[in-house]
């Protein structure tokens, strides 16, 4: 009877050191998610979505045609999805963009960038304009953006 309690506590051993490195492992996995060292659910390698393609693109653009485009800064800048407007504001770009001429409007989607941007103007002083660019989408891929502002530049 007396080895009896002792294989116990032997059987009892390994259990307790499985338990501690479970327990170790889990506030591992806690503290990795906690200070973002573990990021569930996010791919790394993921492609950026339509809104954020189309609003870098806008603002590229939209900067690359000012005087200064270095100095320049866009605030509130927002994006929404828009309707085709094929006889109006979007006729241009459907007959005249080598990417959309022709193609069936079924296929296109448009995205509206928006916002303000503030740049040096060519005698110094700063200037500070709105614009609107649409960013069109065939098939999901984005093909083409047209930039207006509110003020020529």
């Amino acid at each position: 009877m007396g080895n009896h309690h002792g294989d116990r506590r032997g059987n009892r051993s390994p259990l307790l050191w499985a338990a501690a490195l479970i327990a170790a492992g889990v506030a591992i996995v806690a503290i990795a998610v906690a200070t973002g060292a573990l990021e569930l659910g996010k791919s790394g390698d993921s492609a950026p979505s339509a809104e954020q393609s189309a609003q870098q693109r806008c603002e590229s653009d939209v900067v690359k045609r000012l005087v200064s485009p270095a100095k320049a800064t866009i605030s509130d800048s927002r994006t929404e999805t828009s309707s085709l407007d094929a006889e109006g504001r979007d006729f241009s770009s459907l007959t005249a963009s080598e990417p959309l001429k022709g193609v069936d409007i079924s296929r296109i989607t448009v995205l509206n960038v928006s916002g303000v941007v503030n740049a040096p103007s060519e005698v110094g002083s700063t200037i500070q304009d709105h614009f609107d660019c649409r960013a069109y989408f065939v098939d999901g891929a984005l093909a083409h953006t047209l930039v207006v502002f509110d003020h020529a530049h």
